[in-house]
């Protein structure tokens, strides 16, 4: 998977880290003082403050069904990557130090986007999870680079010399591709530095992105944006300040501060389907959301809605039924054997996360939600120690559909590895990205429910007074969430409520009495009181079947409907009894949908289970939905499988058929042919 960036100069420097506290200003430090008055407010915030303030690592500890894929992640791929591949025994490693050429990525040094990709979901899962071995692990690789940077180390590469010019030539060998690895690692750092204050940590932050070069201006430098961005905060750094302010000047692109690609996402893309030439996804999503920090950094709205377009013209003309867009490797148009690539997954997820919170816009954590609760747990097999290196809403045979990028149909299979190994890496960063930020702070010193699921919070609300909330729930399987909230003493602040777009008539109340439930325009409901220790709150977002229905621009319009369920799609399941690249031979999946229409929630019978402990994604889901469908010709071959042009079958006969949560299958239609009679009804009612 090669990422393709022009190539552009700049370098680095070290020393003046050391200097930056003698250089703050008595403006600066009246800022300094003021933060403090917000709960996780920053010694030196930005222009704007975000709508939602992201808690430190470990604030957030996953509990029941959610628990229990966090430990399959710690015991398969994130703690023992070590063991998956020698590259990963390479990812910064203090013999592994590339120069020249090979600091191209297929000359030796892909393990440095690898190790990015890595500690970041390694550390913030240790902390999620208060596993002192995973958090020791990431420290160990971290303190490779912490203790070896020096004065002229060029980013995180500290065996490069900003003086040299073969190094700074080397940096911006295959576009970019050094800054770009360099700024993944730097995403891990400042997650380690905000769970464990660790002050050389800081400073190898403030030393890659301070100095005399501006490295944000280089191709690849779009994932350093974010951790430099951490890095000001905590220290008011001026030279950070002033390569912020270039990217984000009114004329950066025309200055060609911000290269290509991501210079084109700076302006409001062309709402016409098909206008906009289509991008490699990582590249898409590491070049289009670091656009809406120059809102915080500005304050200019206009920063944000370019941003917030770009993603929605991906949902339109994109966006897969289980909540990640085509993305196989470049995106593309919905379809039912079109795949996203695994870095996608992780990447889509952590795009909303940060929409989120610098918009405060529930409708990114209800993308976020649909992404993590589906395409998710399709990434992995259930024991977490194999994984595909793209899915598709079909997959009815092993090695289908032919993968058209990179490790070719391969990468349709379950495996311990995928060539390139980015897939592999990044992969890590889904289950504890979702953790970490199922709760936010607000700038009002309250505390905000943004995505759910079984969690317990510790954080300060109020005058920095200690709170303990914990959800008890099996949310999306289930539809109540119950919550108690205990602070260490009693305390006037808010607690915001995010209410899910697909919800009608959401319930809450609080010790048993009946709140309206009526979300704001953001998609929150805000309840401030005094609370005490035993106080309740009880959420319940009614579920209902929905469908949705399109057009396979892929296989040449052929009509398709998709059913949800709450956040969750489903799927009619194959079973892959012998492993997930083994489907059952005698399964049945050639069918049309039929008897869903205008009030499908009428029409499809729901079916639900006790939870079965530990969690690992199973088919026997505890809950499942009844519906029916025609039995029709059906037979893409697995070479180029397509829908059939024509799939309105006649609904002559219908059987019933059981659909389960697409997270839970390995084998799977999620994207079914419909018959003649359902199209016409749902097209009706459009």
């Amino acid at each position: 998977m090669k990422r393709v960036w022009p190539v552009g100069k700049t370098l680095s420097a070290f020393a003046v880290a050391v200097l930056a506290a003698a250089w703050l200003s008595a403006a600066e430090s009246q800022q300094a003082s003021k933060s403090q008055a917000i709960n996780y407010g920053r010694p030196f915030e930005t222009p704007t403050r975000p709508a939602l303030l992201m808690l430190p690592p470990g604030a957030v500890e996953p509990a029941g069904w959610l628990r229990d894929w966090c430990l399959a992640a710690r015991d398969g791929y994130t703690g023992h990557m070590d063991e998956v591949h020698i590259e990963f025994r390479r990812a910064w490693a203090a013999d592994h130090t590339m120069t020249g050429e090979r600091l191209n990525w297929p000359k030796g040094a892909w393990p440095y986007e690898g190790g990015g990709y890595w500690f970041d979901g390694l550390v913030r899962l240790g902390y999620a999870l208060r596993d002192d071995g995973l958090v020791e692990q990431a420290r160990k690789r971290f303190d490779v680079v912490v203790t070896r940077m020096n004065p002229n180390s060029i980013v995180f590469l500290w065996w490069l010399n900003k003086n040299n010019p073969d190094d700074a030539k080397a940096i911006t060998c295959d576009g970019g591709w050094p800054i770009w690895a360099s700024g993944l690692l730097g995403r891990g750092m400042a997650a380690y530095y905000a769970g464990s204050k660790d002050k050389r940590v800081l400073e190898a932050l403030e030393a890659a992105y301070a100095g005399d070069r501006n490295w944000l201006r280089l191709p690849g430098g779009m994932s350093s944006v974010w951790p430099a961005l951490e890095t000001y905060t905590w220290t008011g750094n001026r030279r950070i300040a002033e390569a912020l302010s270039a990217i984000f000047s009114k004329d950066a692109p025309a200055q060609g501060v911000a290269p290509p690609p991501w210079g084109r996402y700076r302006r409001m893309p062309n709402d016409k389907p098909g206008a906009e030439a289509n991008e490699h996804g990582v590249v898409f999503l590491e070049s289009t959301t670091p656009w809406a920090l120059g809102y915080l950094w500005t304050g200019n709205r206009e920063f944000l809605d370019v941003t917030l377009a770009w993603h929605d013209l991906l949902e339109r003309e994109a966006m897969q039924p289980s909540g990640v867009p085509v993305m196989d490797e470049y995106w593309g148009p919905t379809g039912a054997f079109r795949g996203t690539e695994t870095c996608d997954v992780a990447g889509y997820l952590w795009s909303q996360i940060v929409l989120l919170s610098v918009s405060g816009q529930g409708r990114m954590a209800d993308r976020a939600e649909r992404a993590f609760f589906n395409a998710g747990p399709a990434t992995v097999a259930r024991d977490f120690r194999t994984h595909v290196y793209f899915q598709s809403p079909n997959r009815v045979v092993d090695n289908s559909p032919p993968c058209p990028h990179g490790p070719g149909a391969s990468g349709c299979s379950y495996k311990p590895f995928h060539m390139p190994l980015c897939c592999t890496a990044a992969l890590n960063r889904i289950v504890p990205n979702y953790v970490m930020h199922m709760w936010m702070a607000t700038c009002d010193n309250g505390l905000a429910a943004a995505h759910y699921g079984p969690c317990k919070v510790t954080a300060l609300a109020a005058d920095r007074v200690p709170v303990e909330i914990a959800c008890h729930t099996e949310y999306p399987f289930g539809e109540v969430i119950e919550m108690g909230v205990k602070p260490a003493r009693e305390a006037t602040f808010p607690l915001s409520f995010r209410i899910p777009g697909w919800c009608k008539n959401a319930e809450l109340s609080v010790n048993g009495s009946r709140i309206e439930a009526v979300p704001d325009a953001r998609g929150f409901v805000r309840v401030e009181r005094l609370w005490k220790a035993g106080d309740t709150v009880r959420l319940r977002f009614p579920m209902a079947a929905r469908v949705t229905t399109g057009r396979d621009r892929n296989a040449q319009g052929a009509p398709y409907a998709s059913v949800s369920y709450g956040p969750l799609l489903f799927a009619l399941p194959i079973a892959d009894t012998q492993g997930p690249n083994a489907p059952d031979p005698g399964a049945k999946w050639n069918y049309a949908l039929d008897g869903l229409g205008e009030k499908p929630q009428a029409e499809v019978r729901v079916e639900r289970k006790p939870m079965p402990t530990p969690w690992n994604w199973p088919l026997a889901s505890p809950v499942v939905l009844r519906a029916r469908a025609v039995a029709i010709d059906w037979n893409p071959d697995p070479k180029a499988p397509r829908l059939p042009a024509e799939p309105m079958a006649k609904a002559d006969q219908t059987e019933p058929i059981t659909l389960v949560p697409y997270g839970c299958t390995k084998f799977r239609v999620s994207m079914f042919p419909v018959t003649g009679r359902l199209w016409n009804r749902l097209e009706a009612t459009k």
